[in-house]
């Protein structure tokens, strides 16, 4: 029975001081993680969803078993070395701050990082409203662009720009705030090919993709993109049907606007938007591109160096009257400038209009402006 309790003691001690080494390690790598993938640790423990805690748990079921089988195998040896010692008393074992110290590991980091994913929240909330954003992670990011994200009403599949040029598509696994989506697929022809294909937009029911193209007889992939604003910040608006980014290609082949059907499962040849029945018609011989819809679908803006404007780049909008889009209208002095004007995206309830504007009055390059009707 003494040997018993006593490689029980040994199972109980070992297992203590191996449960205080995984959680330093598990926290450093967090840590270190962490900052990598989201930018800040911050971030990081605020963004710890419920399967990492419940596998964090599972960790000290091997901690535990890896502490026993060290006893059971390390005091075979030690009793044979005590026998052979005359004259030392044994010293009853004393488990007793060897599984407090357990279980503290067990329950005290698991609790904490609980209470951060209960509290994240409101953490956020008092942070000013919003989370610091996070990094996706290398499951979608590269070394390669990845950028303008869209996505269906359900918020589950998502149409990107990747690899520089090229448009992929990833699916959310489990929820939304576990944020595990799958590994990016590239859309095959037509939708993908030897041309730049960027500015994706997907429509509610996920049948119907947008985006700005220079085929043929546009830039080829390889040669730099010359945008001053190709890595804009996008401001977002999941619940409109459209979420699209810029990008001109300056003196390279003007870019146009794209639409393909998903029909049986496949999409279709990409046609412009002006040879698509139902489309508004937006493309000139001039640079059409960064597209946007109101949430309804009953109104159109996007960007154009057409004739007619205040500046280099102005916003263009088109509304769809009984089933027939309108000819398109520049916005006006009061919305364009001498400057640029681009990514015009409209609030759900269509009242206010969010454009990223270049102004003498700004705060320098870029600024993100709102203007009200």
């Amino acid at each position: 029975m003494r040997n018993r309790l006593s490689i029980t003691a040994v199972g109980w001690s070992v297992s203590a001081v191996l449960a205080v080494l995984y959680v330093l390690i598990m926290i450093a790598g967090l840590l270190l993680v962490g900052s990598l993938t989201t930018g800040s640790w911050q971030a990081a423990f605020l963004g710890i969803g419920w399967r990492t805690i419940a596998g964090f748990e599972i960790g000290f079921l091997v901690v535990l078993i890896a502490g026993f089988a060290t006893a059971a195998v390390t005091m075979p040896t030690y009793y044979a070395i005590r026998r052979q010692t005359a004259g030392h008393p044994r010293t009853p074992a004393n488990r007793s701050w060897a599984f407090k110290l357990f279980m503290a590991c067990l329950v005290l980091p698991a609790a904490t990082l609980v209470a951060l994913r209960l509290l994240a929240p409101a953490l956020s909330s008092a942070a000013g409203g919003r989370s610091q954003p996070l990094n996706m992670g290398p499951a979608i990011n590269t070394a390669h662009r990845e950028a303008e994200p869209s996505f269906t009403a359900d918020g589950r599949t998502m149409y990107f720009n990747c690899n520089s040029g090229d448009i992929c598509v990833s699916r959310l696994v489990g929820k939304w705030e576990e944020g595990n989506w799958t590994a990016p697929e590239r859309l095959s022809a037509p939708i993908s090919t030897e041309y730049e294909e960027v500015e994706p937009v997907i429509n509610v029911a996920g049948d119907k993709l947008y985006f700005t193209s220079i085929r043929p007889g546009g830039r080829l992939r390889g040669i730099p993109f010359l945008s001053p604003f190709v890595n804009a910040v996008r401001v977002a608006n999941t619940l409109a049907t459209a979420r699209f980014g810029r990008s001109f290609f300056d003196g390279l082949g003007l870019p146009d606007l794209y639409v393909s059907y998903r029909v049986d499962g496949a999409w279709s040849d990409p046609q412009t938007i002006n040879d698509s029945a139902g489309e508004p018609h937006l493309n000139t011989t001039f640079a059409d591109h960064c597209l946007f819809f109101s949430a309804d679908g009953t109104e159109a803006f996007w960007t154009s160096t057409r004739p007619g404007g205040f500046g280099s780049d102005d916003i263009w909008t088109s509304r769809r009257v009984d089933g027939t889009w309108t000819q398109p209208e520049n916005l006006g002095p009061n919305v364009n400038g001498p400057g640029s004007e681009h990514t015009s995206i409209p609030t759900p309830d269509r009242r206010s209009l969010y454009v990223t504007a270049t102004r003498p009055e700004g705060f320098g390059g870029e600024d993100i402006y709102i203007t009200t009707r």
